[in-house]
C-alpha cells in the first residue's frame, strides 16, 4: 500500500531534529507521537526526560496504553502486520534494551512514563512548589469554579464607598450600569473566568496605571502591524499608488503628505483616505473613478490618469485578500481619551487587578481553586526569564524532549507553559550540536474548535513558524487519510478548499485548507448526499425524513457504526424524540439535561414552594403541576381573591383550608389533598432525612405516578441524590445550589451499545463511525449582539503579546473604534471556526456522509422550484453553500407535517391521586405569647428587607446620611427576589426607602442606636434556649451596651403604623402590650450573659420612633 506521506513520516522520527507536524483528520498522528516517544526513550538517560503532554485525559490514557502496549509486545516477540507496525516494534525494542541499562523495566515502571494533561503536570509543579505557587501544594482544582467567582465579586462589591484608591472606579463602573449590581457581578464573573487572557497585564500584581499603559500600547500595536503588513503586500506598487494618491487629494483640495504613509497609527487618517481611493462603501475595488474621488474629466492627462487607476486596480485584484486587508483598514482602532467608553475601560484595567486579588483571597479561604489558577501557578512557580526558579533549574536538567498533541487547542497559558520550560534551549542546542533537545508539536489548525475554551489557533500558528527560544521546529505536514473512502475525502476536498482562507494568518487566527489524499478505495456506492427542505414545515419535515432514513439504514445487517452529529442539544432534541418515539435504540451522552426533565421540573418547583412559602409563583406553579393540576380558572380564582389576607399566602390557605368561593368542586377536592399532604410534611419537617422527607411528599402526592416513561424515574433519582448531597454539606434546600447542579448533570443515555450515537460536533473530535449524519445545517446560533463588553488576546507576528479590551461605545456599525474592532474580530473568528467545526464533523465518516439543512427560499416565478436564498452567515451551512445548493436533493415542500410529530409530553394530569399520608393530631404546647407572623405578605416581605437593610447599615463604619442610590437599587432587587413585581413591589420599595430614611434622619433614635460606636453591638444576633427541654433558635434584631452608660439595649423593629383612626399613644400602647413578652424572652436570655442593666425597646422604622418598654428594665 502506497502512503503519499511516507516520506515526512519517516523524517519525524529523526529524534534530533526539531518538528511541527501538521496532521489533517484520519492522518495517523497517535502512531506517529508514540513512534517518536519510544525513539526518544532509547535516545535519553531516564524515562522522565521525555515529556508527552496531551489535553484531555482521554488522548493521555490512550497514549499510554498504545506505548505500553508496543513495549510488551516487543518484549514477548508477538508477529507483527504492516511496515508501520514494523517501525513501532523496531522503536520499542530500542527502548527496551536503552532501559535495561539504566535498570528500569517500562512495562512495570509505568509511573516513569512522563505522558500527562496539561493539567496534571501544571498542578504537580504547584505540588512541588507550594509557596511561589501561591496557594500551598494541599489546593484542589474544582471543575465549576462559577461559585468562587461569584464570592470574589462581593467581596469586590463589598469595597463599594470606602477609602480605597479602586473605590472611586467601581463607583463610576455602578453609575454606568445604572446601579444594576447584578449585572455588572455577572460581567466580572465572566471574565474572571478568562482571566488567562487579561491575567499577565491586568492581574493581581499589576498596578492600575500599569494595566491602563499596557492597554495602550496593545491598541496601538495592533494599528502599526495591521498597517505595516499591508504595506509589504502593496509594497510592489507603492509608487504607482502614491502618485495617484496625491494626484487625487490634489484635486480635492485635501492636504498631500510629503512620502507614503508609514506604518503608524499617527498617520493612520492618510492610510484611510487612500483606501477610500481604492475601494467603495460596501467595500469592492472600484471599477472606476471620477471626480469625486479626487479624478475630474478633461484632457489627455485625467484620461491617462483614469486608465493608470484601473490597470493599477486589476492587477492588485489579482492577490488574495488584499481586497479585505485593505477594507480591514477602516475598521482599525483609534482611541479618544475623553470618550465615555474609553473612561469605562480605563475604570476597569483599575479594578481588575483589585478583583484578581480577592479571587486569590477566597481560594486560600475555600482551599480550592480553578484549573487557570493552577496553570497561572505553575508559571509562578517556573519563575520569570531572568529570575527562574529552583524548580526551573531542576526541570531544564530533567526534561530534554518535549512532545505536544492537539497543539492547535492551546490557550495562551499553555504556549507560556511551553516557553518556560524551554528557556535556554537555544543556546543548549548550540553549544551542543550532538545532543540537542526537541520540540515535536502536533496539530491541525483545521480542526480548531475549542474558542469558547480560549483555544487560539494563531497560537499554533505562531509555534510553527517561531519555535520556542531559539528552538525554532522544521515544518512537516501529514497528507494521508487512513479513515475515510476516496468518495468522502475527495469531496470534502472540493466543497472545503475554498471555504477556508487562502493564507494563514498568526494576527487573524486564519488557517488555509490543506488536501487530504486517500488512503482506502472510494466505494460504489455514493459517498456523500446532501438534502433541502423549504417551507413552513421544514424543520419537522427534515426531523421526520431523518429518523425514516436511520429506520432504514440501520435495519441492514451490514450497516456499521452509525452518527448524528449536531451544532447544539437543541438541535437534535427533535431528532432523539423522533427516535425514541419509533422505538429506535441510541446512546446518546450528555445530550439531555436534567434541567429540561418533567421529573426535575416539578421536583424544583416542589422545593422552591417548601423553601420559601411566600414564593407565590412557585406555588402557583405547584398547584399546576400535574399532581395537582388546577385549571387555569382556579387558579385565576385564587389570584383574584388576593384582597384577602388570609389566601394572600398560599401555604397558609392550604394549611387553613381556606379556599376563595368561587373555586371548582374538582379544584376544591384537589387542594384539600394537596393540604393534607403538606401537612404531612410540615409535621415531618426536621425529622426525617432530608432526602427522605422530600422523597415521601413527592410520591404522596403523586410525582412518580405522573410520569409517562420510566427514564424520568431515573432522573428523579438523581435528583434526590443531588438533594441528599445538599444535606451532606449542610446547605439544606438552598435552589441556587440545587439548581447549579441539576444543570451541570445529563440523563443517562438510553442505550448504552447502541449501533446509532447522538452527539455534538465538539464531542465526536476524535471519534469515527461508518456513516454521519449532520442535520440542521442552516440553523445559526444567537445573533451578534452588542455586548456591553468586548476583550480579546492579540499575538503580533513578532511574538508579542496583549490585551484588547473595550466598552460598547453606542457607536453605528461603521464608526472606527477598539470596540466595533473587537466586534467584527470576534465575527470574523467565530466564522473561521463554524467553517472548521463542519470540517471536524465531515471527518468522522469513514464511508457515508449524510448532510441536510431547511434552506431559505421565496416562491420563483418559474415552476421549476423556489427561490433558494442563502443562508445565515452563522450557519453550518454557509461555507459550503456554493457546493450544497449545485448538489443537494431538495425535498418537495411538506404543508401537511404537524409541528408536534414527535411530541414527547413527558408527563400526564393525575385522574386517580394516591392517597395522602395521614396526620396525627398533636395538642399544642403553651409557650410564650409571641404573635404568629402577618399572613399578609406583602407586609412581611416590607419588614423583612427593612430588617436586613438596617443590619447592613448598622455594620458601616460610618453611617451615611443619606440613603445611597446603590442601596435604592439593592433594596429593588431584594424585593424583586421575593417575587414582588409591578404596582406592589413599587409600594414595598417605596415603604422601605421611606422607613430607611426615616431612621437615618432619626439622630436621637434611629442614628444612635445604628452607630458602631456601641460596645458588643450585634444586628440579626442568633441565641439558641431551652424551653421545656425543648432547642429553639431566636433572633434579636439589635442589641449593644451603650458607651456612655453601660446599658444593654435590646432593640425589636417594627415596621407597622397606626390604623387610620388610631392616635399614635394607643397605637404605642397596643404594640407594646403585643410585643411584651417576646421582648421578655429577649431580655431573660441575654440576662444570663452579661450582668449590665438591660432596657428594652421597640423601634418604628416608618415613624422614626423609639418607645422604651420601661416595665422590662433589669438593673
Amino acid at each position: 500500500m502506497s502512503i503519499a506521506d511516507a516520506p515526512e513520516r519517516r523524517t519525524a522520527l529523526d529524534v534530533k531534529r526539531s518538528f511541527c507536524v501538521t496532521a489533517p483528520a484520519g492522518s495517523g498522528k497517535t502512531e506517529l507521537l508514540i513512534q517518536r516517544y519510544l525513539g526518544l526513550l532509547a535516545r535519553v538517560q531516564r524515562p522522565e526526560q521525555v515529556l508527552a503532554i496531551t489535553f484531555t485525559r482521554k488522548a493521555a490514557a490512550e497514549m499510554r496504553d498504545r506505548v505500553l502496549q508496543a513495549l510488551a509486545a516487543a518484549e514477548q516477540s508477538l508477529p507483527t502486520g504492516g511496515e508501520h507496525e514494523q517501525v513501532t516494534r523496531q522503536l520499542a525494542e530500542q527502548a527496551l534494551a536503552a532501559s535495561a541499562s539504566w535498570g528500569v523495566q517500562l512495562t512495570r515502571d509505568v509511573s516513569r512514563l512522563s505522558i500527562k494533561t496539561i493539567d496534571s503536570f501544571c498542578a504537580g509543579l504547584t505540588r512541588q512548589m507550594p509557596v511561589l505557587s501561591r496557594f500551598g501544594g494541599q489546593a484542589q482544582a474544582v471543575d465549576n469554579a462559577l461559585p468562587l467567582y461569584r464570592e470574589a465579586v462581593q467581596e469586590l462589591f463589598a469595597m463599594a464607598g470606602s477609602t480605597r484608591p479602586e473605590a472611586a472606579d467601581l463607583d463610576a463602573l455602578l453609575l454606568h450600569f445604572e446601579n444594576n449590581w447584578e449585572q455588572l457581578g455577572q460581567l466580572l464573573v465572566t471574565m474572571l473566568g478568562k482571566r488567562d487572557q487579561w491575567h499577565e497585564y491586568m492581574g493581581a500584581r499589576t498596578s492600575p496605571e500599569q494595566a491602563q499603559a499596557r492597554l495602550e500600547e496593545t491598541v496601538s500595536d495592533v494599528t502599526t502591524e495591521a498597517l505595516a503588513a499591508l504595506g509589504d503586500r502593496i509594497e510592489p506598487w507603492e509608487d504607482e499608488i502614491f502618485d495617484l494618491f496625491c494626484y487625487a487629494r490634489g484635486h480635492l483640495g485635501e492636504s498631500v503628505p510629503d512620502t507614503f504613509p508609514q506604518a503608524c497609527e499617527g498617520e493612520l487618517e492618510y492610510w484611510r483616505a487612500l483606501v477610500s481611493m481604492f475601494l467603495t462603501q460596501g467595500g469592492g475595488f472600484r471599477k472606476t473613478v471620477n471626480v469625486r474621488n479626487g479624478f475630474p474629466t478633461g484632457g489627455d492627462e485625467a484620461k491617462a490618469r483614469k486608465a493608470h487607476f484601473a490597470d493599477l486596480v486589476s492587477r492588485m485584484a489579482q492577490v488574495p485578500d488584499l481586497e479585505e486587508e485593505l477594507a480591514a483598514v477602516n475598521w482599525l482602532p483609534c482611541m479618544d481619551n475623553n470618550a465615555r467608553s474609553w473612561r469605562l475601560v480605563v475604570h476597569l484595567s483599575h479594578v481588575l487587578p483589585l478583583l484578581a486579588a480577592c479571587l486569590l483571597l477566597v481560594f486560600e479561604r475555600r482551599g480550592v481553586v480553578d484549573h487557570t489558577q493552577v496553570a497561572l501557578s505553575a508559571l509562578d512557580a517556573l519563575g520569570e526569564d531572568d529570575s527562574p526558579t529552583e524548580l526551573a533549574l531542576r526541570l531544564d536538567y530533567s526534561i530534554e524532549h518535549i512532545l505536544v498533541d492537539e497543539f492547535q487547542d492551546t490557550a495562551i497559558n499553555q504556549y507560556r507553559l511551553v516557553e518556560r520550560l524551554t528557556r535556554g534551549w537555544g543556546q543548549h542546542n548550540s553549544e551542543n550540536p550532538g545532543a540537542p533537545r526537541t520540540i515535536f508539536i502536533v496539530g491541525d489548525g483545521m480542526q480548531s474548535i475549542y474558542g469558547f475554551r480560549n483555544a487560539n489557533v494563531g497560537l499554533f500558528l505562531k509555534a510553527r513558524e517561531q519555535g520556542f527560544n531559539g528552538v525554532i521546529p522544521e515544518g512537516l505536514a501529514l497528507r494521508s487519510n487512513f479513515r475515510s473512502t476516496k468518495g468522502v475525502v475527495d469531496w470534502i476536498n472540493r466543497s472545503f478548499a475554498s471555504a477556508f482562507p487562502a493564507q494563514d494568518s498568526v494576527r487573524r487566527g486564519r488557517v488555509s485548507y490543506t488536501d487530504a489524499v486517500a488512503v482506502k478505495p472510494a466505494d460504489d456506492d455514493p459517498a456523500v448526499d446532501l438534502h433541502g427542505f423549504w417551507g413552513e414545515g421544514a424543520r419537522e419535515q427534515e426531523a421526520q425524513w431523518l429518523v425514516d432514513t436511520l429506520e432504514r439504514g440501520l435495519a441492514n445487517p451490514a450497516s456499521g457504526s452509525v452518527a448524528v452529529l449536531g451544532r447544539s442539544r437543541a438541535q437534535l432534541a427533535p431528532v432523539m424524540q423522533g427516535l425514541r418515539a419509533r422505538g429506535i435504540p441510541f446512546a446518546a451522552q450528555e445530550m439531555d439535561s436534567l434541567a429540561s426533565s418533567p421529573a426535575i421540573a416539578d421536583l424544583l418547583t416542589l422545593c422552591r414552594a417548601l423553601a420559601n412559602p411566600a414564593d407565590r409563583v412557585a406555588w402557583f406553579a405547584l398547584l399546576r403541576a400535574p399532581w395537582c393540576g388546577l385549571e387555569l380558572a382556579d387558579l385565576h380564582a385564587i389570584t383574584r381573591s388576593a384582597d384577602n389576607a388570609k389566601i394572600q399566602n398560599i401555604q397558609a390557605m392550604l394549611r387553613n383550608e381556606i379556599l376563595p368561593d368561587n373555586i371548582s368542586v374538582a379544584g376544591a377536592a384537589s387542594l384539600k389533598r394537596i393540604a393534607q399532604c403538606l401537612r404531612w410534611a410540615e409535621s415531618k419537617r426536621d425529622r426525617l432525612a432530608l432526602r427522605v422527607w422530600l422523597e415521601q411528599l413527592w410520591e404522596s402526592l403523586g410525582g412518580p405516578d405522573s410520569l409517562v416513561e420510566p427514564r424520568y424515574l431515573q432522573d428523579a433519582e438523581r435528583f434526590l441524590q443531588l438533594v441528599q448531597a445538599a444535606e451532606g454539606e449542610g446547605v439544606g434546600l438552598d435552589l441556587d445550589w440545587l439548581q447549579e447542579r441539576v444543570e451541570r448533570l445529563y440523563a443517562g443515555t438510553d442505550t448504552p451499545d447502541a449501533k446509532l450515537q447522538v452527539m455534538t460536533l465538539h464531542k465526536a473530535k476524535g471519534l469515527e463511525f461508518d456513516w454521519v449524519l449532520i442535520p440542521a445545517l442552516g440553523r445559526s446560533t444567537r445573533g451578534d449582539s452588542r455586548d456591553i463588553l468586548l476583550w480579546d488576546e492579540y499575538n503580533s507576528a513578532d511574538g508579542r503579546r496583549g490585551f484588547l479590551l473595550a466598552a460598547d461605545d453606542h457607536s453605528d456599525d461603521k464608526t472606527p473604534g477598539l470596540y466595533n474592532y473587537l466586534r467584527r474580530q470576534r465575527r470574523e473568528k467565530s466564522r473561521l471556526e463554524t467553517t472548521r467545526l463542519l470540517y471536524v464533523g465531515a471527518t468522522r465518516a469513514a464511508s457515508r456522509l449524510t448532510l441536510s439543512a431547511c434552506v431559505g427560499a421565496g416562491e420563483s416565478e418559474d415552476a421549476e422550484g423556489p427561490d433558494l436564498k442563502p443562508p445565515p452567515e452563522g450557519s453550518l451551512l454557509a461555507p459550503i453553500w456554493p457546493v450544497f445548493v449545485q448538489q443537494m436533493q431538495l425535498h418537495p415542500r411538506s404543508e401537511q407535517l404537524a409541528a408536534a410529530t414527535f411530541a414527547d409530553g413527558g408527563i400526564l394530569r393525575l385522574q386517580n391521586p394516591p392517597a395522602p399520608h395521614r396526620v396525627v393530631a398533636v395538642p399544642a404546647e403553651a409557650g410564650p405569647n409571641i404573635p404568629p407572623p402577618a399572613l399578609n405578605w406583602l407586609d412581611r416581605h416590607v419588614g423583612n428587607t427593612i430588617h436586613q437593610f438596617l443590619e447592613d447599615l448598622s455594620r458601616a463604619a460610618e453611617l451615611p446620611t443619606e440613603v445611597s442610590a446603590g442601596t435604592e437599587s439593592g433594596v429593588q432587587c431584594y424585593l424583586q427576589s421575593l417575587g414582588l413585581f409591578g404596582e406592589q413591589l413599587d409600594t414595598a420599595q417605596q415603604r422601605v426607602l421611606a422607613s430607611l430614611r426615616s431612621t437615618l434622619a432619626d439622630a436621637a433614635g434611629g442614628r444612635w442606636l445604628l452607630s458602631s460606636g456601641h460596645r458588643d453591638a450585634s444586628s440579626e444576633l442568633p441565641l439558641t434556649i431551652y424551653e421545656r427541654g425543648q432547642a429553639r433558635d431566636i433572633f434579636i434584631d439589635r442589641s449593644f451596651i451603650d458607651a456612655l452608660s453601660g446599658v444593654l439595649w435590646i432593640i425589636d423593629y417594627k415596621s407597622s403604623v397606626p390604623a387610620q383612626g388610631v392616635s399614635l399613644a394607643d397605637f404605642l400602647e397596643e404594640e407594646a402590650a403585643r410585643y411584651y413578652p417576646q421582648l421578655r424572652l429577649y431580655r431573660d436570655s441575654l440576662a444570663a450573659l452579661g450582668e449590665e442593666p438591660q432596657r428594652c425597646a421597640l423601634y418604628f422604622t416608618a415613624l422614626a420612633k423609639l418607645y422604651p418598654l420601661t416595665d422590662l428594665d433589669l438593673g
